[in-house]
């Protein structure tokens, strides 16, 4: 459950596959539910079996995959699904199957559906069928609108993973969100203070140490290289660990050319 910052109103996503035929699919379609916080993933008479594969493919995001509800028919969906808004994903429009764009669909529904604007919790069932050839007349009939991803290349085809969580994303744009927060160490992404510099003598010696001649203008090592470093913004703690290994490296070298210098009993 959802709190859109816009409407201010919960909201629960139910992903739908129509005769799935690979189990790998349902693996990566589970994991994607779990990026997008969606925990409800429904199956109508799947053509595949569920072993370790899908599990494989599940990844991180096992949730929806175990917690999985099979209906055996559309009939049986029918029958124990609450009332809801039902949006069928389709690449394909022609004659008698008129597809509207996702995400104006769907603005549409939040300032018009009475189901969306009535209920104390709307239901979405975002319905995606088979991988062969996706969802047929008779799949249509349940749902209550056809909607395209959008693509902006010739192939409009998508696999059904990325589908979904294309159409999720697109749904929590719309209707709102929380987005998740990454647990993150202040010190760890603390940029350097003001004042701090480069460890220019100490990268120079490593590199000496290394064998490479500071004088040469073609191609200067420590000029290339930290360019390369500073491009990336590095943090306190980034420098922090390159001077550690920067002078363990140099005490490492120096010990190895002391021992080497000695003379052989």
């Amino acid at each position: 459950m959802d709190k859109s910052p816009e409407s201010n109103r919960p909201y629960e996503i139910r992903v739908v596959l129509a005769r799935s035929l690979y189990e790998r699919n349902v693996g990566s379609m589970s994991r994607a539910m779990s990026n997008m916080g969606v925990e409800n993933l429904i199956l109508i008479s799947p053509q595949c079996e569920f072993t370790f594969e899908s599990q494989q493919a599940a990844a991180t995001g096992q949730s929806a995959l175990q917690n999985r509800t099979v209906y055996q028919s559309w009939a049986e969906f029918d029958e124990n699904e609450p009332t809801s808004l039902r949006i069928a994903l389709t690449a394909r429009d022609g004659r008698g199957r008129k597809a509207e764009d996702l995400q104006q669909t769907l603005l549409h529904l939040r300032q018009t559906s009475p189901v969306y604007q009535q209920s104390a919790q709307p239901v979405l069932h975002l319905i995606l069928g088979p991988e062969d050839h996706g969802l047929n007349a008779n799949d249509l009939i349940h749902a209550h609108w056809a909607c395209l991803i959008p693509t902006f290349g010739m192939n409009t085809s998508l696999n059904l993973a990325q589908a979904g969580l294309l159409a999720m994303f697109i749904v929590r744009q719309c209707w709102g969100g929380e987005r998740s927060a990454r647990p993150v160490r202040s010190e760890d992404y603390q940029l350097l203070p003001e004042g701090s510099f480069f460890p220019d003598e100490l990268f120079q010696g490593w590199l000496e140490e290394l064998g490479f001649a500071m004088k040469k203008k073609k191609i200067n090592a420590f000029m290339v290289l930290k360019r390369m470093m500073l491009q990336n913004t590095p943090t306190t703690k980034e420098y922090r660990v390159l001077e550690i290994v920067l002078r363990q490296t140099i005490r490492k070298l120096r010990e190895r050319k002391t021992l080497l210098s000695k003379p052989n009993p």
